[in-house]
């Protein structure tokens, strides 16, 4: 039985259609860093996570990224923006994006947007 659910899940997944995803960081200053994620697929750039991380230059590993540090996590708007404000000022420094994986649906389609780094922006 355990074998049966295993086979069908995995069936599930190959159902999926993979779809390129990109995200940048658009602007920044000490108040706000804001950004955009695109994709082929429209459904892929609403509701998704993005996580910004600031170089600390450190050797330590954070969760994803040696030498770089969480700042903030957004939720993309549907046009696919998004927009961290700072509880305190972003210092000046390097920020790289990070947008997580997701499984959307749109009309009778799955779709499995994937995860991206996107480029390091000097702020």
């Amino acid at each position: 039985m355990v074998l049966v659910g295993v086979i069908a899940a995995g069936t599930v997944s190959a159902a999926a259609t993979q779809v390129q995803t990109s995200v940048t960081i658009v602007n920044g200053n000490g108040e706000r860093i804001s950004g955009r994620v695109t994709s082929p697929e429209k459904a892929c750039m609403k509701g998704r996570r993005v996580t910004v991380y600031m170089r600390t230059g450190s050797a330590r590993r954070n969760l994803g990224y040696p030498g770089y540090e969480v700042v903030g996590k957004a939720t993309t708007r549907s046009n696919g923006n998004w927009e961290i404000k700072a509880s305190e000022a972003f210092l000046e420094a390097d920020y790289r994006p990070f947008v997580a994986s997701k499984r959307v649906t749109s009309g009778d389609e799955s779709f499995l947007c994937k995860s991206r780094w996107g480029p390091t922006k000097h702020l």
